[in-house]
């Protein structure tokens, strides 16, 4: 039977979209000199920290990365987690290339913009190592929840097929959402996972995509079949 609760994931899933809408408005505040690059660095980056910060400005917080007075603990130990996880804030990113949908970068179809204060990590081969073990300790835990005896072979080999990975993906990101929750950050890996169902099979982002909380138990169900074969 699956493990993951419906509520606990939803809940996860919202902490995480408001805790990346604050993160967005706070790159933008410290590019318009709102915030100075130190404070936001300090208090995106630990728990004490952004729990202070958070508390002291929360009437100035969009309404879209606000969360209710009870949700504070939980939403600023999520929050502390993204620049050690995902994005890497950048004090003068100076200048980068661009050209409208990509579509030329010749002199005469592109320019020269302000870079964004917040870019993604650079995924490393160890980062992506980790994510694979991360994938394979969901699936061995879904098996141990359900009593099922399946090697961690057996599971890498299920892992191959490239639907069950990206089901995989999904599964333990689930996994690291609760765990975020409490301040527990992964690292990189976890922007591994987030590309193994969010980037479509060219390595570029899906358009639009946003998680919902039944892209995560419909992974956990579709591996729970899948193991039910494997065992």
């Amino acid at each position: 039977m699956p493990a993951l609760d419906s509520k606990q994931i939803a809940h996860a899933i919202d902490m995480q979209q408001r805790s990346y809408r604050l993160l967005q408005w706070m790159a933008g505040a410290v590019k318009d000199g709102f915030i100075s690059f130190g404070t936001a660095h300090d208090y995106s980056n630990l728990p004490d920290a952004a729990a202070g910060w958070i508390a002291g400005h929360y009437n100035n917080i969009p309404d879209n990365a606000r969360v209710a007075l009870d949700d504070l603990p939980e939403f600023t130990a999520f929050f502390s987690t993204y620049l050690q996880n995902s994005f890497d804030l950048i004090a003068s990113p100076g200048k980068q290339l661009y050209s409208p949908d990509a579509h030329c970068f010749c002199p005469m179809c592109s320019w020269l913009v302000d870079a964004p204060n917040l870019k993604p990590k650079k995924l490393t081969t160890a980062d992506k190592r980790r994510a694979n073990k991360m994938r394979v300790n969901a699936v061995s835990q879904l098996a141990i929840d359900n009593s099922m005896v399946v090697s961690t072979a057996a599971i890498s080999d299920l892992l191959d097929d490239a639907d069950n990975q990206y089901q995989a993906s999904l599964l333990a990101y689930g996994h690291d959402l609760l765990q975020r929750l409490n301040g527990i950050a992964n690292g990189p890996a976890v922007l591994s996972l987030w590309r193994g169902f969010a980037w479509n099979e060219n390595g570029s982002p899906k358009p639009k995509f946003k998680l919902k909380t039944d892209m995560i138990l419909n992974a956990e169900s579709q591996l729970l079949a899948e193991l039910a074969n494997a065992a």
